[in-house]
């Protein structure tokens, strides 16, 4: 009797570890879409109101591994970050964390399509070693560009653009 308790305790941990198991908590691509766009909504409508609210970790922009976080182009800087060391700072300084290319003026040229576009670069990931792949979507609400990423390096250029028509 013990032993197939201790076999199933066992067997309840294993799945529990799993990469799967752990998946729920890493954000999707159609994800980011939908909260992109609802955002985009929000800024377009209210900006000097809603901004405040793409500041707050835990506010309803985070989500599982990501956030919604605001530029403006036109001034150069990230407008709105839930981490106060970014907010404010120039787009330029935005760098892939292995090439060193900066990618701010990219999620600005992305934008200027009407659907938006995606960018991809390498950047650290909350609770794992190095960098990886993150591809951010990005859609231009009014006179802001609002912005989320998700870490895939599986989906394609052609898969991401597909998700934003």
């Amino acid at each position: 009797m013990n032993k197939k308790m201790l076999m199933g305790v066992a067997a309840f941990c294993t799945i529990g570890l799993s990469s799967s198991a752990w998946a729920a908590d890493a954000a999707t691509a159609d994800e980011v879409v939908t909260k992109v766009k609802a955002a985009a909504v929000e800024v377009k409508a209210q900006a000097d109101v809603t901004l405040s609210e793409f500041d707050k970790k835990d506010g309803k922009w985070a989500w599982k591994d990501t956030y919604v976080f605001v530029l403006d182009c036109s001034n150069g800087i990230m407008k709105a970050h839930p981490n106060e060391k970014v907010k404010g700072m120039k787009l330029t300084d935005l760098k892939d964390k292995e090439t060193g290319k900066e990618f701010g003026t990219a999620l600005c040229n992305a934008a200027k399509d009407t659907n938006g576009g995606w960018v991809e670069y390498m950047w650290t990931k909350p609770g794992a070693e190095g960098n990886h792949r993150k591809v951010a979507y990005v859609l231009t609400a009014g006179d802001y560009q609002v912005v989320a990423g998700v870490y895939d390096d599986k989906l394609t250029a052609d898969e991401l653009k597909a998700k934003t028509k």
